[in-house]
């Protein structure tokens, strides 16, 4: 993922429970960006029905915007979209 200070953290799980129509969304927003070498990041594996996966940003503007339009537009549930400073990446030997 490239390198970014803020992140959107979207909780596949509780999409999925608690919003078809923002599932649908989330599936569409998601399709655009996986395999383009930057902007998606799965943090946590999903177990039954979904993971938790990082949209960067490019600043905190951006994130808040990015997170509102999955909320207000894409129907996400609002406890399922934090805006956060992004972790550190790992280091990889």
């Amino acid at each position: 993922m490239a390198e970014r200070a803020w992140v959107v953290e979207v909780n596949e799980g509780a999409v999925e429970a608690s919003s078809p129509a923002g599932a649908n969304w989330w599936w569409k927003f998601r399709s655009r960006f996986e395999g383009t070498g930057g902007r998606l990041r799965q943090t946590k594996q999903p177990c039954v029905i979904g993971g938790v996966v990082e949209v960067a940003c490019d600043d905190k503007e951006h994130a808040e915007s990015l997170a509102a339009t999955m909320v207000n537009v894409g129907k996400l549930p609002r406890g399922a979209v934090k805006v956060r400073r992004a972790a550190p990446a790992k280091a990889t030997r």
